[in-house]
Parts: structure tokens; C-alpha cells; sequence
């Protein structure tokens, strides 16, 4: 790149504060920025700005773009071609060298960041992945500079000293010039709010110093995961944005979570984490800097309540308020009447015959586009509405269906769904499951297992629930306690619900290894399922090395993403035929 007019009017106060940076930090004699054009070499350092004309065969600046990656000399006077180099053996006595290319946004070498001291340096005593983010900040500077004039670039202080990245003061500053951005070009903006599960059960358990090392490295792969012009930052405690001048897609967002998910290996332990993402988009979601930053935590928000280890986006015709929950809920009623809700089903797998015993139902709803949403995006908006007792309806008698097929195939599967208990103080909820389970004999009834949802229902209320959860079980119906040990009211349903399962929460179950305080709940609530005479089923089985001690501590039964995720029926059941013929 031959731009050497438009270059020069890069600020020096913003070069400078990038290179006070490198040099502070690594505690250098000087930091070097240099250009490359076809005749010339333009160098900015502690001394100024240079144009030369120095060869190629005595240029580090070549050297490195020839390398293009981190080009190092540790001692200069000890490299075969630059012990005679003039600033080497002569003033100012240069022996230490390291260089990082610099790229343009098209991804041509254009330049270096280099450091340079008059001393040797070992290259083991450095971590050069500092300079690997001023890198990318000049190059930022410099695609940002060519495309439209910007806000003064970082101060020391911005940037967080842990992850290297922007810090959360500097996030608002970078959304707003990137939406302004998008609006003058009339492009895509998206906002990914990250927050990593159960990350702060690495730091109860193996001490801080473990879970900077973890931050360290994911903040490293999310910059793999994405574009060198897309800005990675860090917000605190366990929390990163990114934002990307593009629609964020299905296919990037696999890859990002996959990067966290992959186990990371620290001085004494291999970690396993995963992460809920919430993405908004602009112009789809017309709102601020300040908006677009909330309503990706919203989504991200909703990925949790989903189950985690995925992403939500935020829908802003989903946008919590009176006017729109009252639009969402015509929306979920068309969608009901056109059959866009539908279950997935997740595997169970039966510990102690390492068999498939059945599968959990699951609500998504298909929208016409082919977009999938979970049910953490539109179930809150009409949380305690009559359709939210029609929608238990429906997900009932789609459970029933996929029995009655599984039935007509021979199989022996059994298929459970969430109910929340309040639902059994609506009278035509309760009419109606007991109309449907009336209509089939026991065989097929106890193939059906109701997993009840602990809610905020008054006291009062619990023996009316109660009486009404009796009649059902009567004719055949399982029970199972949902999510057990995360409520106050845990013990209470358990004594109050004849139960026959108790499903362990999630969260528990994923931070068994590395938290004891976990593994004991775990262990005691499958000691409480057995003293209770009841099946522990575990959820949340993210790897072997859990499900090998689900099986030591008598676990009947576990699922999770190690062996699948939740899938369309059919693919469900192929999935099952695989797994048993595997078996």
C-alpha cells in the first residue's frame, strides 16, 4: 500500500500512545511503527517520524512482512544476517528485535510493530501476546482511518491488563462509532453479549490465579473465532462483547462457542466450560449504542434460561413491554394455530444397561423463515396467561403423538415434558390432561412423564395442586421433580409430589468435577432419590469424565450434549437406533 499522503495524517498521538504502550509493557528501549511503500520506508519511534530508503536485504521491516508472522532475534550480533547490520554494530547498538506484520483490511502486509532493545532478550521470558493486540489496533486504526475519520485511538488505561482487549469503558465508545458506521454506510451491525457457565466455580475451586489464565485464553479465542476488523472487548468477571459489522451468523456463532467449549489446560487442571450468547442486530433492532448493549444481555439472558451452552437473538418484536407482549402473544397464538411450535427431544440414557430409555421433550418454535427459537425467547412474555395453559395443552398432546408412534414402532421409549404446577390449579388444564390420559390404557399413560417445573406457587395452593397431581398419577402418569435442589421449596415437593424421579439441576451436575461443594449435592440428592425409593436422573452430562462419576455415585439415568442435543422426532429416534446398535 503506496498511500503514503493519506497515512501521514494518522495522528502521531495516536501511534505514540500505541507504541508507549508495547514499550512500557515490555519494558523495551523503543517501540517501532513502520509503513512499507514501493520505494520506502516510513518508521515512526521515540525520536520522530523517518522516511528511508534502506535496502531490503538490511531492513528488519522486510525481514518480518517476508516472515509474515512474529519475526524474533533474540542477539542480533549472534543472526547471520544481521550481525553487520549499521545499527547493530554501530549507533544506537540495537541486539534485541522482535516484529509483528501489520495488514490492511484486505489482508496485504503493509508495515510493522516492532520492539527493539540494546541488550539481548531471551525469547522464553516474554509473552508476546500483547503486542498481538496493539497489532490489531493499529490495523484497526488504520481500515478505520482510510474509510472515515474517527474519535482520538485508546490511552493506556483502556485496555484491560489481564485479557489485553478493550475494556467495558471503552465498549460503549466502540459501539457508538461502529453504529454510526453502519448507519452512514448503510450497513449490518451486530452486538454478541458472551457469558461463560459456571466460570466462577473454576475460581471457588482452584483459586483466581486459575481463572485468569482460563480469561487469558478465551479472550484469545474468541480474536481466533472472528475477523481481524471486528472488535473484541472484555467487560469483567466472566463477560466479553464482540461486535461485528455483519449479520451475525448461525454458522459463526457455532464456532465461537465451539472455541469456548474446546477444555483448556491450565498448570494443574483441565477446565470445561461453555457459554450462553445473546446477539442483536442492527437495523433490525433500530435502537442505540446503549439499547443494542441491554438487549443482547436480554438474549443472552434467554440463552441461559434455554439451558445455556448456546445463543439466542434478541427479537424486538419480543421486546419486553405491555404493547408488545400483547403483540408476542397474537404472534404465539397464530403460531399455535399453525403448528410453527413444535417438540424436540433429547436422548435419556439409562445408566445401569447403558440403554436409550427416553427422551425429554422439548418446545421450539420453527418460524416461517426456518429460524428455530428456544423457548427462553417468547414462553416469558406470556408467563402466566391463558395461553400459556393452551400451550401446555399443545405440548401434551404432542408428547401423547410421538408415544402412540413410538408404540406403533415397538419401541420401548418413554417421553417426558415440563409442566409448571400451577398449571393443575387451572381447571381446564386439569380436565384436559385427564380427558387425554382417560383415552389410553396404563401401558401407554406410563410412557408419559410430567417433570414439574418448581415455581413461586403460594403454600396454600400446594395442597390444591397436590390433590388435583394425584388424580393423573391414578391413571398411570410419572412424575418427576425438575431442576431438583435449586429452590427453596426442593424438599417440600419432594415430600409433597409422590414422585417417581428426581432430576438433578443442570448446574450441579456440570461443575461436579472441579467443585466439591457440587459433587456433594449431587451425591446427596442421589442418596435422598434412593432413600426416597425414586430414579436420580442427571442433566447437564457435558463430557465422559461426568458420566463416568454419575455411574461410581449410582446415578440411574443422565443426558445432555455429550451424547445429543435436543433433535426433530425422527431424527431423534434414528439417533436412538444408532446409539443402540452401537451398544
Amino acid at each position: 500500500m503506496d498511500q503514503t499522503r493519506q497515512i501521514d495524517t494518522l495522528t502521531e498521538q495516536r501511534l505514540d500512545r500505541v507504541r508507549w504502550i508495547a514499550k512500557q509493557h515490555y519494558k523495551v528501549t523503543d517501540a517501532w511503527f513502520t509503513l512499507v511503500g514501493s520505494d520506502r520506508q516510513w518508521c515512526r519511534n521515540s525520536t520522530g517520524s523517518v522516511s528511508t530508503d534502506i535496502p531490503d536485504a538490511l531492513s528488519f521491516t522486510h525481514h518480518t512482512l517476508r516472515h509474515n508472522e512474529l519475526f524474533l532475534i533474540e542477539d542480533a550480533l549472534r543472526h547471520p544476517e544481521f550481525a553487520n547490520h549499521p545499527q547493530v554494530v554501530g549507533s544506537p547498538h540495537w541486539r534485541f528485535y522482535a516484529g509483528m506484520p501489520i495488514r490492511d483490511i484486505e489482508g496485504s502486509s503493509i508495515g510493522t510493530l516492532c520492539l527493539v532493545h540494546t541488550s539481548p532478550i531471551p525469547s522464553g521470558t516474554l509473552d508476546f501476546e500483547m503486542l498481538h493486540v496493539l497489532t490489531h489496533q493499529i490495523e484497526d486504526e488504520i481500515g478505520r482511518h482510510l474509510l472515515i475519520q474517527r474519535p482520538p485511538g485508546l490511552t493506556p488505561d483502556q485496555i484491560d491488563t489481564l485479557t489485553g482487549l478493550p475494556d467495558r469503558g471503552l465498549l460503549q465508545k466502540l459501539m457508538r462509532e461502529e453504529l454510526a458506521l453502519a448507519r452512514q454506510s448503510q450497513g449490518n451491525l451486530s452486538v454478541c453479549l458472551i457469558n461463560l457457565d459456571g466460570f466462577n466455580s473454576i475460581n471457588e475451586s482452584h483459586g483466581t490465579a486459575a481463572g485468569d489464565a482460563v480469561l487469558k485464553v478465551i479472550a484469545d479465542r474468541l480474536r481466533d473465532a472472528v475477523r481481524r476488523k471486528d472488535v473484541v472487548t472484555y467487560l469483567g468477571g466472566d463477560e466479553f462483547a464482540i461486535i461485528l459489522r455483519d449479520v451475525l451468523q448461525p454458522a459463526i456463532c457455532r464456532r465461537i462457542l465451539d472455541q469456548i467449549r474446546t477444555p483448556i489446560q491450565t498448570e494443574e487442571h483441565v477446565h470445561s466450560l461453555t457459554a450462553s450468547m445473546g446477539i442483536t442486530c442492527y437495523p433490525d433492532d433500530e435502537a442505540d449504542a446503549d439499547a443494542l448493549l441491554h438487549h443482547a444481555y436480554q438474549a443472552m439472558y434467554s440463552a441461559k434460561e434455554a439451558g445455556k451452552n448456546g445463543y439466542c437473538y434478541f427479537d424486538p418484536k419480543l421486546h419486553h413491554s405491555r404493547r408488545e407482549r400483547q403483540a408476542i402473544a397474537r404472534e404465539v397464538r397464530l403460531a399455535l394455530s399453525q403448528q410453527q411450535l413444535e417438540l424436540f427431544y433429547q436422548p435419556k440414557i439409562d445408566y445401569h444397561f447403558d440403554t436409550v430409555t427416553g427422551f425429554e421433550g422439548l418446545l421450539r418454535w420453527r418460524l416461517p423463515s426456518g429460524k428455530i427459537l428456544p423457548p427462553g425467547c417468547f414462553l416469558p412474555q406470556i408467563e402466566h396467561t391463558w395461553l400459556d395453559i393452551e400451550i401446555g395443552k399443545y405440548v401434551i398432546d404432542k408428547a401423547m403423538t410421538a408415544i402412540e408412534e413410538i408404540m406403533r414402532r415397538g419401541l420401548p421409549y418413554s417421553v417426558s415434558v415440563n409442566v409448571n404446577p400451577s398449571s393443575f390449579l387451572d381447571s381446564g388444564f386439569v380436565d384436559h390432561l385427564h380427558r387425554t390420559l382417560s383415552r389410553h390404557d396404563r401401558d401407554f399413560v406410563e410412557r408419559l412423564t410430567l417433570e414439574i417445573l418448581e415455581s413461586a406457587s403460594p403454600q396454600e395452593d400446594m395442597e390444591a395442586i397436590a390433590a388435583n397431581i394425584q388424580a393423573c398419577l391414578r391413571l398411570g402418569l410419572q412424575l418427576s421433580l425438575d431442576d431438583f435442589g435449586t429452590g427453596q421449596s426442593s424438599l417440600s415437593y419432594l415430600r409433597t409430589f409422590p414422585t417417581q424421579k428426581v432430576k438433578i439441576d443442570r448446574s450441579f451436575v456440570m461443575g461436579m468435577l472441579d467443585n466439591p461443594e457440587d459433587e456433594a449435592i449431587v451425591a446427596a440428592i442421589i442418596g435422598l432419590s434412593k432413600s426416597f425409593n425414586r430414579q436420580s436422573i442427571a442433566e447437564g452430562v457435558e463430557n465422559g469424565s461426568i458420566e463416568a462419576h454419575l455411574k461410581d455415585l449410582g446415578c440411574d439415568i443422565g443426558q445432555g450434549f455429550y451424547y445429543s442435543p435436543a433433535l426433530p422426532f425422527h431424527e431423534a429416534l434414528q439417533w436412538a437406533e444408532n446409539y443402540q446398535r452401537r451398544h
